[in-house]
């Protein structure tokens, strides 16, 4: 049996269409498919590369002006379609360098890889794809808050049982717990501009691991990439994960608030609640009982956070390698993109039936008379008004409550009496506040009203927050458009460049 001659070259030459076919089906083949979207992005820093190299007088003016006319064609297009890629070339850069040789020819193509890598390559298309994305989820982020507070504008006033441990616990207003989500929002959407902004740094140069020998312009491919500034370190470029874990997490970190508001959505939805509904739109409906209205759509919002959740722990499991370019992380970085892209797709989703669920502000206001929710105000009352020690207060009106819950009374058979009663238990002396003070200390309204200091859910404090929270919002829209603005600059910093070459 005669062996066939190994292709002359090293290592890569040998291995180039070679890859065992068990590894190119149950791998590259899916991946590569998967990844043909990217393709924009590996061509936007080749084209970069290539003028730099052009500039530099690394390679020949006319062959760099022919390789950057090819690529831009092909961004031009679209991309390097799934259709153009061979799985036995094992990735997309690969495929690139071989559909370059076919157009250009050998000898135009060993051109382009001088002074980099596909490491440091690899490390700024990432570093591209993930700033857009971003830029895409800290935008609905923002609208988000947007609608939600156009929401509580609304309710400002309508008093909802505030609960903790699913039980009753004091009353505020659902402008008030609407505002409590988008202030969440926020905090999001600002952490991941800030991380939008730690990541649009730029690798490229870096080489393998430890920058090049040829006289390179890092900052040029800085600037024509858009890019903030350059790394000062080459293997901290190719080797850094820490910036897709943060991407990762700042997606993460938005299902989980997504998620929780969700959970809030249901609740309110449920019969036995009925605080909300959500329109026909925004519901699902069983294929045996006409009569549910099941809140499938928030219920997606939230399974997505919690399967999301494992993920991400793989993620940040992957990045604990050592300091070198790794597969782990080259394997690691489409989750991390694709935790982002469900990020914003979850938002986008909870943004629509924010906008369109529909409250029933007499249910709220109903529903805190099935609990003593005013008993937290009825015992500062007699502290700040009667002057009593707050153990004394809580011990008086809690004696009140549960000797009312003891004997299965309601809410309603609270009286001046009884709490007067449990006072001389307390005290030895009568209750230090009058019947008229007694009873706008249980007055739903009057509890809210009360509350009326930075944070506190008083209609007017509540009212403050929404508009100061304008400007916050105005503040995060200027820094997306400032770094947009940049970008925008870079690409026809490029587009400029390859023109000037072809």
């Amino acid at each position: 049996m005669s062996i066939p001659p190994k292709p002359s070259g090293g290592f890569y030459e040998r291995t180039q269409g070679g890859i065992h076919p068990a590894v190119v089906e149950h791998y590259y083949k899916d991946r590569l498919v998967e990844t043909a979207a990217t393709s924009v992005y590996l061509l936007q820093v080749m084209r970069a590369h290539i003028c730099m190299l052009a500039k530099q007088e690394i390679i020949p003016r006319e062959a760099a002006g022919k390789l950057a006319a090819l690529l831009t064609s092909w961004q031009d297009g679209g991309g390097i379609t799934a259709a153009m890629l061979d799985p036995a070339l094992e990735d997309l850069y690969i495929n690139m360098e071989h559909l370059v040789k076919q157009e250009l020819g050998e000898e135009i193509a060993g051109m382009m890889p001088v002074a980099r890598s596909r490491n440091d390559v690899e490390a700024a298309m990432w570093r591209l794809e993930l700033r857009e994305k971003l830029e895409l989820l800290a935008t609905s982020a923002i609208n988000h808050c947007e609608v939600l507070e156009a929401r509580a504008a609304v309710h400002l006033a309508d008093p909802l049982p505030g609960y903790t441990y699913h039980q009753q616990a004091q009353p505020l207003t659902l402008g008030f717990q609407l505002s409590a989500a988008s202030a969440a929002l926020h905090r999001d959407a600002e952490r991941i501009i800030d991380c939008l902004e730690r990541l649009d740094i730029n690798p490229l140069g870096g080489a393998a691991l430890c920058g090049s020998g040829y006289p390179i312009d890092r900052p040029y491919t800085s600037a024509l990439l858009g890019f903030r500034e350059t790394m000062d370190n080459c293997v901290d470029g190719v080797a850094a994960c820490d910036y897709m874990l943060e991407a990762a997490y700042c997606g993460m970190q938005l299902l989980v608030t997504l998620g929780r508001l969700a959970e809030e959505v249901i609740k309110w939805c449920q019969n036995e609640v009925g605080f909300a509904s959500l329109p026909d739109s925004l519901i699902d409906s069983s294929t045996i009982m006409p009569h549910k209205r099941n809140p499938v759509i928030p219920a997606t919002v939230r399974a997505i956070s919690r399967q999301k959740a494992g993920e991400f722990a793989g993620i940040a499991a992957a990045c604990t390698v050592p300091f070198e370019a790794s597969r782990d992380v080259t394997t690691t970085f489409d989750k991390a993109a694709q935790l982002v892209l469900a990020a914003w797709d979850m938002c986008e989703i909870s943004a629509a039936y924010s906008e369109g669920i529909i409250f029933h502000p007499a249910k709220m206001r109903s529903a805190l008379s099935l609990s003593f929710a005013y008993s937290t105000e009825l015992a500062d009352t007699l502290v700040r008004e009667g002057g009593l020690t707050f153990r004394q207060a809580h011990s008086i009106v809690g004696g009140a409550v549960s000797q009312l819950f003891d004997a299965g009374a309601s809410p309603e058979d609270m009286s001046y009496t009884l709490l007067n009663e449990w006072c001389l238990k307390i005290t030895g002396s009568s209750l230090p506040i009058s019947a008229e003070v007694y009873h706008g200390a249980c007055d739903i309204d009057e509890n809210i009203a009360r509350r009326n200091h930075i944070g506190g859910t008083a209609p007017t404090q509540v009212a403050h927050t929404l508009r100061e929270r304008i400007a916050v919002r105005a503040r995060l829209r200027q820094r997306l458009e400032e770094n947009s603005r940049r970008w925008q600059a870079g690409e026809e910093q490029l587009r400029q460049a390859c023109r000037n070459l072809v």
